[in-house]
């Protein structure tokens, strides 16, 4: 018998052939959450997308290509079910929404504990498979998803059970108390899962004996329930048959199972509001058909009464209009000198090498979106749902205009968009404009963290800061820059210049006896880092004491004002001038937001020359996202942007 195949793929391979684009995972978690939502369930549900280095584990551990065998969850979904009996539940409506090739969960003996947890194999839907990339059906990747059902309990320990007991088993060895001592605590977390629908059933038999109705319909089928109150004449009709009956409707609704109501609830051809007076109208209409029961209903109109109150968020959007945010903009010329040529590259091949930089930044970016987007700088325009690109490329009249935008994976209601203009002047000089941010409607309370504001530019306005070069006022430089009085005239010109949009900072120091900048002054601030932080968008220098003040003197800068140096200088374009002393950097405090998880929010609070670090690179980045530079298209939405 010949040995079978088995395929291992480098992380490389795989990052440069599976293409998922996001939409892919959200639209699946989307759909799942909205048949969870149209039963009542009370659940909570991730998505994910496995990533190249998580493939590449997974090939080099398991058989992959033996007997045709494929990786079967480049998407996963995972449920998580308060409880334990909506296992099963949740089960039945995954397999009344998607084509499920199987399910397996964990085999567990008499004496032993694992999690209680159950994992389905299902095909992608076809409109999601063609937005991946084609050459990941070429691999042994299954055109399938993953779908993990389990309870709340059993999520809160199963990623330290998975990684130090199941991935860890020399853990345990030769440990088997301590093995003994984490089954007793699984077991208790197995009863726990138990004992919560236990509590709810004796519960409910309770309230029923008890003839509070419309609590034990609550207890006993634990559902998301409205606020809808049971009809007077519906709770009248359950007092007296419960009197003059042994089978009567109470008992008869509180002996329906769960699963009956929620079949009930999926096949509904629209969703209805899910309250006392709806959970016994749908069991009358498929289990009692009661004629008393029917004749209170249909007077009512028991599926829309209500629906205003729970659902009308949901069939009502009220059309607001979007509020446009910069989080990056600027006007600058490129002017090729940071290309490594042998002889200065014309306006013309600059131009071309900017255009390139642009538009492979948007075939990067949406070309696994847009699978007909042409790889070479091209006119291009595509729209799919939230998604569009529109480029306009004239290389004979050296002109690119381009206009992104996608949707927010995570706030809902808020777009990101991108815009740049390209074009070579009459005085042939190499122009780019750019605006980056989002909009999003006015709201009453923001979803931004307070004080924390976002900057970021494009990846595209990046290479071609690093890898063409750019100039505003003066050349941009990564590296810090020591001011020499041969250096006061491009300076001052650049300050004077109206055009420049770079803020220009000036640090002056005292000399040291051997004659070094003493930089002991601005504590933790670190010039050099600074430098590689903002120059994409400032110019940086630094000053001895004796060239500081003959070029502050020649910037204007009344020497009589000054108490003492070392300081720092910002010159503003447009004119204005900020400085600070020692004094501002020791009393400088700062809140530096560093973690977001949900509504938890982490800073951490610095001081000194640290936080004055901070507070420069804030004031930087603010007037940035303030000043009137550009205003972009306005997010066009024409098929021709103005040239």
């Amino acid at each position: 018998m010949s040995e079978q195949k088995r395929v291992i793929y480098t992380k490389e391979e795989l990052a440069a052939k599976v293409k998922v684009p996001a939409i892919v995972e959200q639209d699946l978690k989307r759909i799942i959450s909205d048949r969870l939502e149209q039963c009542g369930l009370y659940y909570r549900c991730f998505s994910r997308i496995k990533t190249a280095s998580s493939m590449a584990h997974k090939f080099a551990l398991k058989d992959y290509g033996a007997e045709n065998k494929k990786l079967q969850d480049l998407v996963g979904v995972r449920i998580n079910l308060y409880f334990d009996d909506d296992v099963e539940i949740c089960q039945n409506i995954v397999e009344n929404t998607f084509d499920v090739i199987g399910w397996s969960t964990s085999e567990r003996s008499e004496e032993e504990f694992k999690p209680t947890k159950l994992n389905g194999v299902c095909r992608l839907p076809e409109y999601l498979r063609s937005e991946i990339s084609t050459e990941t059906w070429d691999m042994y990747i299954d055109d399938t998803f993953e779908i993990q059902i389990k309870t709340m309990f059993f999520e809160g320990w199963h990623e330290i059970e998975h990684d130090m007991r199941y991935k860890g088993e020399e853990l345990w060895k030769n440990y088997k108390g301590f093995s003994r001592y984490f089954n007793s605590i699984l077991a208790t977390l197995e009863l726990c899962d138990k004992s919560m629908v236990t509590l709810f059933e004796d519960l409910g038999h309770s309230l029923y004996k008890s003839g509070r109705w419309s609590d034990m319909i609550k207890s006993h089928f634990r559902l998301k329930l409205g606020e809808g109150q049971l009809y007077p004449e519906v709770a009248k009709l359950l007092d007296e048959d419960c009197d003059q009956q042994v089978e009567n409707l109470a008992k008869r609704i509180y002996k329906t199972s769960k699963q009956t109501l929620v079949d009930q609830l999926i096949h509904r051809s629209r969703k209805v509001p899910i309250n006392v007076n709806t959970i016994i109208a749908l069991l009358n209409d498929s289990q009692f058909h009661d004629s008393r029961l029917t004749a209170i209903f249909k007077e009512r109109d028991v599926y829309n009464d209500g629906r205003e109150e729970s659902l009308g968020e949901s069939w009502h959007y009220e059309m607001k209009p979007l509020i446009r945010h910069n989080v990056f903009q600027m006007c600058t010329q490129v002017d090729g000198s940071r290309l490594k040529e042998e002889k200065p590259a014309s306006a013309a091949e600059i131009f071309q090498q900017a255009a390139d930089a642009i538009y492979g930044w948007i075939v990067g970016k949406y070309g696994g979106l847009f699978k007909e987007m042409p790889q070479k700088t091209s006119t291009y325009h595509a729209d799919i749902l939230a998604y569009h690109v529109a480029v306009n490329y004239d290389p004979d009249n050296h002109r690119l205009n381009m206009h992104v935008r996608h949707m927010d994976m995570e706030v809902g209601g808020r777009i990101w968009y991108s815009e740049a203009r390209l074009e070579v002047s009459r005085q042939e000089e190499v122009i780019l404009k750019v605006c980056n941010g989002y909009a999003q409607p006015e709201r009453e309370h923001t979803i931004q963290d307070p004080g924390v504001t976002f900057f970021s530019y494009p990846g595209y306005y990046k290479t071609i800061v690093d890898n063409i070069g750019i100039v505003n006022g003066i050349e941009c430089s990564n590296r810090r820059r020591i001011l020499r009085e041969d250096m006061f005239g491009n300076l001052i010109a650049a300050l004077k210049d109206s055009g420049r949009l770079f803020p220009v900072v000036v640090i002056v120091s005292r000399e040291t006896a051997d004659g070094m900048m003493d930089e002991d002054w601005l504590g933790q601030f670190r010039v050099s880092d600074f430098t590689r932080t903002v120059w994409r968008y400032s110019h940086v220098f630094t000053a001895h004491e004796s060239v500081g003040k003959k070029f502050l003197k020649l910037a204007g800068i009344d020497l009589r004002q000054i108490d003492d140096i070392p300081r720092l200088y910002i010159f503003w374009p447009g004119g204005d001038v900020d400085d600070y002393g020692p004094e501002d950097v020791t009393n400088c405090s700062f809140g530096r937001h560093l973690e977001a998880r949900g509504d938890a929010r982490t800073y951490d609070i610095v001081r000194g020359g640290q936080a004055f670090y901070h507070k420069i690179v804030t004031d930087l980045r603010e007037w940035n996202i303030s000043a009137d530079m550009w205003e972009g298209f306005k997010l066009e939405t024409v098929t021709e942007l103005p040239k």
